[in-house]
Parts: C-alpha cells; sequence; structure tokens
C-alpha cells in the first residue's frame, strides 16, 4: 500500500511539482495551507489553515492516518529583513513539533542556495553553514529543531536542500528564480535587471528532474543520512542562463540594466555525491534542454487558457 503523503504549503512551485509526482505513483496526498492547489480537483485532499491553526486540526489530521509530512511552508522572505523574525520562527517550530507527533516520518525542504557561504567547490551537506540573510538562518535554525525533533521523538526525519529547481508551474512575476524572472521580464517587455557583475554562479536543476530524485530518496526505506543536497553540481553564471534563455526567445528585443552589488555570493553549488550514492546514478537534463522545455510549456499553457 503506498504511503499517504501530507504535504504542507503545497500550492507553490515545487509544491504542486511534488502533488503531480506522487499523484502519478497513487498516493494519497493531503495539503494543508492557506491556498489551495490549483489542477488537482477531487484528487487530493486540502485542509485550509494558517500556520497557527493546528490545534483546531490536529484531531482531523491524526484521524487521516498519515504517513510521512513534507514540510514546505516558507514564512520568511527570501531578499529582506524580517522585523518578526522570531515570532515566525517560534509559530514554525511550534507547528512542526506538533505534525512530528502525528505521523511516521518527517521530511523538511531547506535551502541550498542560503545556507553555504560562497565557495567555487561544491557544498557538502557536512560542512559549517553560514547564512548572510534571515531567510537563509531561519533555515538553518529549523534544521536544528527538526534533528532535536526527531531525536527526542525517536522519528524518522530527513532535511531536504535543494538548488535552483526551474521549470514548469513557475510564475514568472515573482522575485524568486532568477530563470524565470528573466523568461518573465523578456516576454513581457521589462528591462531586466542583473545585479552584480553577471559572473555569479548558482547550481540549476530542472524541477521534474528534482521531483524524481526526491521521490527516488522519499523511497529509500533506510537512507544512510539524514541531510541531503539536491542539485545538479553544476555552476551557471546569470549572464550563461540569460543567453539560454534568450536563444529560447528570439523574437524580443533586450535592454539590461547593472545593478551594483558586493553582497551577492559570487558561487553557489551543490555536490550531489551523497544522493546518488543513496539512489543511482541520474541523467540530468541539461541546462539549455531544460530552459527550452520550460518555454514550450508556458507557451502551451498560454494556449488552452
Amino acid at each position: 500500500m503506498k504511503e499517504k503523503i501530507l504535504i504542507l504549503g503545497g500550492a507553490g512551485f515545487i509544491g504542486v511539482n511534488l502533488i503531480e509526482h506522487f499523484l502519478q505513483h497513487n498516493h494519497d496526498v493531503i495539503v494543508y495551507g492557506r491556498t489551495k492547489p490549483l489542477g488537482f480537483e477531487g484528487r487530493i485532499t486540502f485542509v485550509e489553515a494558517n500556520l497557527t491553526d493546528i490545534n483546531e486540526k490536529k484531531e482531523y489530521l491524526k484521524s487521516l492516518e498519515i504517513d510521512t509530512a513534507i514540510y514546505l511552508i516558507n514564512s520568511f522572505s527570501v531578499n529582506s529583513k524580517v522585523n518578526n523574525y522570531q515570532a515566525l520562527l517560534d509559530e514554525n517550530k511550534y507547528l512542526i513539533n506538533e505534525i512530528f507527533d502525528l505521523v511516521e516520518r518527517f521530511i523538511f525542504f531547506s535551502s541550498g542556495g542560503r545556507v553555504y557561504k560562497s565557495s567555487e567547490r561544491p557544498h557538502h551537506e557536512d560542512e559549517h553553514l553560514e547564512a548572510v540573510c534571515d531567510y537563509g538562518k531561519s533555515k538553518i535554525a529549523l534544521e536544528t529543531f527538526v534533528t532535536k525533533c526527531g531525536a527526542c521523538k525517536k522519528k524518522k526525519f530527513l532535511i531536504v536542500r535543494p538548488s535552483n529547481p526551474y521549470g514548469p508551474h513557475q510564475t514568472l512575476t515573482g522575485n524568486q528564480g532568477l530563470i524565470a524572472v528573466l523568461t518573465g521580464r523578456i516576454i513581457s517587455g521589462q528591462v531586466v535587471d542583473v545585479w552584480g557583475s553577471g559572473n555569479e554562479v548558482r547550481d540549476y536543476i530542472y524541477i521534474r528532474d528534482f521531483a524524481k530524485i526526491f521521490y527516488a530518496l522519499f523511497c529509500v526505506k533506510n537512507p544512510r543520512y539524514n541531510v541531503y543536497n539536491i542539485g545538479s553540481c553544476t555552476g551557471e553564471s546569470t549572464l550563461s542562463i540569460l543567453t539560454a534563455v534568450r536563444r529560447c526567445l528570439p523574437n524580443y528585443n533586450v535592454q539590461l540594466n547593472y545593478i551594483p552589488n558586493d553582497t551577492i555570493i559570487k558561487s553557489n553549488i551543490l555536490c550531489n555525491k551523497r544522493v546518488l550514492e543513496e539512489i543511482g546514478v541520474y541523467n540530468y537534463t541539461d541546462i539549455n534542454s531544460g530552459i527550452a522545455q520550460f518555454v514550450e510549456w508556458l507557451q502551451i499553457t498560454s494556449r488552452n487558457k
């Protein structure tokens, strides 16, 4: 019998792709959050709730006999200072603690891009974490809390650190996700802002690769570790990404605006050795093919509206 999955905060980009993948593998999926994911009518159970509503929903969730919870909730702004940082951190901790008691296994989605310091070498899971923003600091604090909960409650847990996923279902109008933001600005005729020199390097992974790798890890009954990077272990500069996007959108004029910024992390690439040792060899989608597939998906989606 397939595991019953609870996804907390499942209406976002990663959540929707994970829901699709779990449904394809015949899992029962329950989504807990403020916003109901679109496109899954009749195929998922949706529990409408805020971060602080767990006491009202606890008995109902307990009755569902959930096997694994996947925590995708993000209360912290990625690119700015968080004024109520400690209050939000405490709310997340309370919810995590309560969910731990309702499930057999807890999976926390951290960040591969915001918890490591700048390095030209791929980041390994065991290295010292060093965040420069509140978002990254919150992920480190919650990783520590999840680890303590797992030890105290004697429950299985995983911590996943994604690199920079991109692809279908990603919004073009947000302020996060370079490939989606560049694509959206080019299509809409807006000026494309390039922060820093444009030579800053990041690790990008096509979302369907990410979902497949995560699911393979999810299916490992007794993984050797509790923390896993999921990335491509390949670095791409901002300018090389821009070139790849422009190649897929040849009929659009592009105006660039360089914004100097010396605080940007120069290089962030994730070592994928640990996860591949767990799941086996994986054939990644290369960046040019991935962006081309994303643009094609956008065009098909636009025509079908």
